[in-house]
């Protein structure tokens, strides 16, 4: 039942990143009435995400944007795809 939500939340913040990507991201307000989180929890999820076998199941154009998105956005080096 864990596996099942946390599968789910996982695809809700790959779909509302998708959605909001090409505009630099979902504000503090969106994420919070989204998903109940702060913009560093929201990018500390989807940097978990991309780290994990869910990242094999994306486009890898769009994993690669998704993480320079995440490496910009927390001044880390995007890992090499």
């Amino acid at each position: 039942m864990i596996d099942d939500y946390s599968s789910l939340e996982d695809m809700r913040i790959i779909e509302f990143a998708r959605r909001w990507l090409p505009y630099g991201g979902g504000t503090t307000g969106d994420l919070l009435v989204e998903f109940g989180m702060t913009p560093d929890c929201y990018l500390a999820r989807l940097d978990s995400i991309l780290a994990g076998p869910r990242a094999d199941e994306l486009d890898p154009t769009f994993r690669d944007d998704l993480r320079r998105f995440v490496s910009i956005r927390t001044s880390r080096p995007a890992p090499a795809s």
